[in-house]
């Protein structure tokens, strides 16, 4: 009963009454104590139609939920007789609410004091056995939140009062019991396995009684909606407890037979056809839930469990036992439908998800074979077709119609997809395909060949206009494996030609929109003359395009999105280019019309294909686009679609802007569509697009013919996006801030409100004080980088903050990332570019030039186990470094530490080393180059006409910023064994294929730096270089100088060469 503690105490004798089965007497508000009567007149006013009131009502409802008493009064007054049931709900409402902020997390208190909260779990599940529905799964809700929370530390006391009612033989016990169980198993339903010690002590104590429970309901003659409801959380409770393993106790013969006998029990009985409507839904539930079971059961526990599994016991019993007999009942569930009766979609599709697990099986498959074609063609082909709810929502709703048909997630859960999934697994299974591919093709023939003798006699038949959907789906669904398998390939195009092109002109809409989005699966199939061209591919896609303007929405969304793999696969633009003014005209008034992503992408594949031809109507486009963001935004929270939508339409954007990266003046005219996006994006509303929301940053900061001072009002909101929330994209931020740096110097530099140079610097001091991953911190040095390359001599004051940042880190023992070691001690070598001398005065005054130089030299020689290095492997990390080892060399002794003067030699050695690796890395890249030029287009060709050309990954279409983020970042840490990852990276200083990002090391030759700094040094302290060629021993080493200075030469020669052809007038 209620016993409050505190100041104040709840009222109410309606506890002990309760307890002994009583009913509370009703309460007289009159009546009631003060404080229950107050909070009760708070509750009322919740009510009210007034919106002041409510809210007024409310914020008296936040200033009492700290005080002693508040909780328990919330669940009494919600529990209590007699009270109006509006009150009650709202004060269950409440009591949830108040329990759900306020009670805290695991390991957490919250402000809910504790004496209120002990008094709370006293009662909170007698509340629940004498809560009526509305109120009951408020307080379950509640249950849940504090044995997440409470169980089992702060309430050991909880399996004990479950075991206790449903132990005794009252339902409204055992129902409220049940509720509680179902939670306290919930909280372990995807803990790992040492997180469950815990529960498998619940199933020990109060599992035997369950599974009494389940059999005793079962055996019952009358079976209420309460009976059938705690059938339903029988279920439930069983699947949160083996979701991830099975207890040893459910693994016993005895208990696997009984739950494994009452659950096929439960999915074979039928469900009574004159219960009441409430009674028949949740039957359905319950048969929903076995099959979740039997589902996650055959999937995890099928013939791929090792016997060394701990789980293998349990696998051997359900495969013996179980997986074929619940098959056997699946099969007779579904055999329902064939008669014509009801059986619940999500039942049905969990159904079906069986049976496709079940094909590659043998067991299984074996005892589905008898039944296939009957399956086939009696109960699945029907279910693919266009069925009369489908005709109802294409007439009312043809916007819903068609948000269905491209939600992903309702393709989770249709029986449509189900079907087409069985079919396509059926497909990739050898004797099934084997067995039944031959007669399904030759049944959808024959739907092919009846339509078209009743289409040519000018008859409509309904019945067969739909099952030549079904046909038309399941056909176009299937050409992955008709366009590579013999006989179907060879009959393909005659297919197409006769039986699919004809219906894209159909009276009936939804077979116009089934017939084009079954030549889209088509499009990019080998024709008779060739892929992506000829007359036949030419037929095709000019019927797809007529149909953009069909006057039903539906089939011009799916013509749109089937547009998109021609496009994808044409040969010959022009096929496309004469009418790119109507196609983009039409995508326009869709994208206006309704939000779909797949829209965006056929615009995003035409933009890509057609590059600057796009620029005559891209601010049209972005007009459109940008019109349509605005759209998505104005949506719902939890609007996933418009989301999505949303996140398509930047992408768009962004595809757009890099097609015409070649024409930098379209940038300021897209820049006033495009900035207010960017803008209001950046802050934490834009989390979810933060990624495109910088890329189109980097296209207007690189591209544009001067950055423009609205880009750079940007720069603020994304240093404090960084600070606030969006450390983890830094590596996305830095692209950007980059191109702001290297591209408006001068600004960077000198302007001061906003100080852009001490944001930077906050920004990486902030990185490596944060208690993040090292992955996290990899952009901060390359920030530092970037500022030191690009404002030389101009930022003399931060050279020492930069240094004892990040040589400070590199020194440090605790830095594992071999990339995060090499990032750290480029700035070193960056900052003796910059300045040598007041680099090393900088380490010499914080002590850190030993430990730096002595660290660095080690990771030079180190080697993996292949020989390899382990160590700046990018051809500008081995770059940098040559060059910042090489200044060194032009200092006189006199302004070097004592340590680098005696260590001259290794200096040098390990200099001559980087730069021998270097010239290795630079050839291999010349060879691999011109393997790669040596393969002519004709070759091409003719791979193509042997049907091989299954296009590569092809990543020529990738926007820049992309292809910039993945040069500044390819940055795989690699270890000894997997050093053959780093021959795949972009030198992102010297990438002679698509040159993206640059740097004013670009013109510094690193041989040739190298080779007059040494020069240098001969000529001005012969004693000091003569010593250190005295000192190289080793004559691999003299060796490796002597072809270092060589190559160094001809790099030189070379480069002359180079400039005097580029001063030649061009002839």
């Amino acid at each position: 009963s209620f016993l409050g503690g505190g100041e104040q105490q709840p009222q109410g004798d309606w506890g002990p009454s309760r307890a002994c089965g009583m009913a509370a007497p009703a309460q007289d508000p009159g009546q009631l104590p003060p404080q229950i009567a107050s909070l009760c007149q708070i509750l009322q006013s919740c009510l009210s139609p007034q919106q002041q009131v409510i809210k007024a009502a409310e914020e008296q409802l936040k200033l009492l939920e700290k005080t002693q008493g508040q909780a328990s009064n919330l669940l009494q007054i919600a529990v209590v007789d007699g009270m109006d049931m509006s009150i009650r709900q709202v004060a269950a409402i409440s009591f949830k609410n108040l329990v759900s902020r306020g009670w805290g997390k695991e390991g957490e208190d919250g402000f809910i004091p504790a004496g209120d909260k002990e008094v709370v779990k006293q009662n909170v599940l007698l509340a629940l056995v004498h809560s009526p529905p509305l109120v009951r799964v408020q307080v379950a809700e509640c249950i849940k939140s504090i044995i997440y929370c409470d169980y089992p530390d702060k309430w050991p006391s909880l399996l004990n009062e479950i075991y206790a009612n449903i132990s005794s033989q009252e339902p409204p016990k055992i129902n409220a019991g049940l509720y509680a169980l179902r939670m306290l198993t919930r909280k372990y339903e995807y803990k790992s396995e040492e997180d469950r010690a815990q529960l498998y002590g619940v199933v020990n104590s109060v599992f035997p009684v369950v599974i009494q429970i389940l059999q005793q309901l079962l055996r019952s003659d009358h079976k209420s909606l309460e009976c059938v409801e705690m059938l339903k959380l029988c279920c439930k409770i069983y699947w949160s407890t083996v979701y991830l393993s099975v207890p040893q106790l459910l693994m016993q013969e005895d208990h696997f037979h009984a739950w494994m006998g009452s659950l096929k029990v439960l999915l074979e009985c039928p469900v009574p056809a004159d219960a009441p409507a409430a009674c028949r839904e949740q039957w359905w539930k319950v048969k929903k839930w076995v099959l979740h079971i039997m589902n996650r059961l055959f999937n995890k526990y099928d013939k791929r469990v090792k016997p060394d599994d701990p789980m293998y016991p349990f696998a051997v019993l359900f495969d013996t036992h179980c997986a074929g007999q619940i098959l056997q009942s699946i099969l007779g569930l579904l055999a329902g439908l064939q008669q014509g009766q009801y059986i619940s979609p999500r039942c049905t599709n969990l159904a079906l998800q069986y049976l496709t697990h079940a094909l590659p099986n043998k067991k299984t498959y074996a005892l589905m074979k008898p039944h296939f074609q009957q399956l086939m063609f009696s109960i699945l082909f029907p279910l693919a077709c266009h069925s009369d709810e489908d005709a109802q929502l294409w007439e009312e709703d043809p916007h819903e119609y068609v948000r269905k048909g491209y939600d992903l997630l309702e393709d989770l859960y249709t029986t449509r997809s189900q079907v087409i999934h069985f079919f396509i697994d059926m497909t990739s299974c050898k004797t099934p395909c084997k067995e039944n591919l031959p007669p399904l093709v030759n049944h959808i023939g024959s739907v092919f060949v009846q339509f078209v003798g009743a289409a040519g006699k000018g008859e409509r038949n309904p019945a067969l206009e739909r099952q030549m959907d079904g046909a038309l789906l399941i056909f176009g669904s299937l050409a992955e494996k008709l366009k590579g398998t013999s006989p179907y390939k060879d009959q393909v195009e005659q297919i197409l030609h006769t039986y699919v092109a004809p219906v894209v002109n159909h009276p009936a809409g939804y077979l116009r929109a089934k017939a084009v989005w079954c030549l889209g699966m088509f499009a990019d199939f080998k024709f008779t003359q060739g892929r992506g061209k000829g007359q036949t591919f030419a037929v095709f896609m000019s019927s797809v395009v007529a149909r953009l303007q069909d006057p039903e929405l539906p089939v011009r969304v799916d013509a749109s999105v089937a547009l998109r793999c021609f496009v994808e696969s044409v040969k010959d633009l022009d096929l496309l280019r004469g009418v790119l003014p109507q196609l983009l005209n039409e995508f326009m008034k869709l994208i206006k019309e309704i939000e779909n992503d797949d829209l965006i992408h056929t615009l995003e594949a035409i933009v890509e294909k057609f590059g600057d031809e796009i620029a005559p109507y891209a601010s049209t486009i972005c007009q459109q686009l940008t019109t349509s963001f605005w759209k998505c935004m104005e949506g719902d929270d939890d609007d996933d679609m418009g989301a999505l939508a949303a996140l398509g339409v930047l992408r768009a954007l962004g595809t757009i802007l890099e097609s015409v990266s070649s024409i930098p003046e379209m940038y300021t005219e897209l820049e006033p569509l495009v900035f207010p996006i960017m803008y209001r994006m950046l802050s934490t509303e834009g989390q979810d697009v933060f990624e495109e929301i910088l890329e189109l940053i980097s296209y207007f900061t690189y591209y544009s013919p001067v950055i423009s001072d609205n880009m750079w009002r940007l720069w603020p909101m994304i240093v404090e996006a960084v600070h606030d929330w969006a450390v983890e994209y830094f590596e996305n931020i830095l692209i950007p801030l980059d191109n702001y740096i290297s591209r408006g110097t001068q600004r960077f530099l000198t302007c001061k409100q906003p100080d852009y140079l001490a944001s930077a610097y906050g920004l990486m001091q902030k990185v490596f004080t944060m208690d993040v991953m090292e992955e996290d911190m990899m952009p901060a040095p390359q920030l530092m980088e970037c500022i030191l390359l690009n404002c030389k001599g101009h930022v003399d004051h931060y050279l020492e903050p930069f240094l004892v940042l990040a040589a400070g880190k590199f020194v440090k023992p605790d830095v594992k990332k071999k990339v995060f070691l090499d990032l750290l001690v480029q700035v070193v070598a960056n900052a003796l570019y910059y300045n040598p001398a007041l680099t090393l005065q900088i380490l010499h005054k914080h002590s850190l030039t030993a430990g730096v130089f002595t660290k660095w030299f080690e990771m030079i020689w180190r080697t993996t186990k292949k020989g390899g290095c382990q160590h700046f492997k990018r051809e500008n990390d081995k770059k940098i470094c040559v060059i910042g080892l090489a200044t060194i060399l032009q200092l006189p002794a006199a302004q070097l530490p004592p340590e680098l003067v005696a260590g001259t030699g290794q200096l040098v050695a390990s200099a001559v080393k980087l730069a021998a690796d270097l010239r290795v890395l630079r050839q291999q890249k010349e060879q691999t180059l011109a393997e790669e030029s040596g393969s002519s287009s004709d070759e091409y060709e003719e791979v193509d006409e042997a049907g091989d050309d299954d296009d590569d990954d092809d990543e020529s279409w990738k926007p820049k910023a992309s292809k910039m983020r993945e040069q500044l970042f390819d940055l795989d840490d690699g270890d000894d064994e997997d050093e053959d990852d780093w021959e795949d990276f972009y030198d992102y200083w010297d990438d002679e294929g698509d040159q993206v990002v640059t740097s004013p090391l670009d013109a510094i030759d690193a041989h040739v730096y190298f080779s007059d700094s040494l020069g240098a040094m001969q000529a001005n302290e012969a004693e000091r270089f003569n010593a250190m060629l005295a000192g190289m021993q080793d004559a691999k080493q003299r060796q490796l100088l002597e072809e270092t200075m060589q190559y160094a030469n001809e790099r030189r020669q070379a480069l002359a060469q180079a400039q005097a052809q580029a001063a030649q007038p061009a002839s």
